[in-house]
């Protein structure tokens, strides 16, 4: 379980990066999503949520989430097919529909999406909760953002976290200066890699630190 101070850092880092939308839109892959990127994979998964009536904050029907999502899931394939120039926001579908979750449940499901995130990482990394605070800040990040993804097989890529295959290996091994090297991440702001990098850097400076 995530100690407080942990996941308020966690958030923070996260937020800084990662917008919090209140309405159903498309991502970059097409894929209808709400809050600070919960997947919602299925019309059925969008009505579990309590989504409001935005004029009256009035509970919405099953019927009416269900509706709005499979409106909005017409779009799947055009947006996932743009070109990445020509991606439309989430600001693009504000508009489509008055039905919004409040930011309390928004806070939810990113709690929920970061304990998920916990388990993943104490997979890939066994002993990920002895990391330094530092370590796991820049891990929770890279997680959220690519996902766990799956490792090498005779059939496919490897995808998400588990492809740093080089950056895995050094962090099982401690090389936090080696792991700020190889996590450099594409298609994010040069900014974003720069945090993870220095992140893991401290890392590496407090054990240098530490055995002199």
């Amino acid at each position: 379980m995530l100690l407080p101070a942990l996941r308020e850092n966690i958030r923070t880092l996260l937020l800084r990066w990662e917008d919090q939308v209140l309405w159903m839109y498309l991502d970059s892959e097409g894929l209808v999503t709400v809050g600070c990127g919960t997947l919602l994979a299925t019309a059925e998964s969008a009505s579990a949520l309590p989504f409001l009536h935005k004029g009256n904050n009035q509970p919405a029907s099953k019927l009416e989430v269900e509706a709005a999502w499979r409106a909005l899931f017409i779009g799947h394939q055009e947006q996932k097919s743009a070109a990445p120039h020509k991606k439309h926001t989430a600001a693009h579908y504000e508009n489509d529909s008055d039905l919004r979750i409040t930011q309390a449940t928004a806070n939810t499901l990113l709690d929920a999406h970061l304990d998920s995130d916990h388990l993943h990482l104490k997979l890939i990394y066994p002993k990920f909760d002895d990391f330094p605070d530092d370590a796991k800040l820049a891990l929770f990040d890279m997680i959220y953002n690519l996902g766990a993804g799956r490792s090498k097989t005779r059939h496919h890529r490897a995808a998400g976290l588990m492809a740093y295959s080089t950056m895995n290996h050094a962090i099982n091994s401690g090389d936090w200066a080696k792991a700020a090297k190889c996590c450099f991440r594409h298609g994010i702001q040069a900014e974003r890699n720069k945090v993870t990098a220095a992140l893991f850097e401290r890392c590496a400076q407090a054990q240098k630190g530490r055995s002199v």
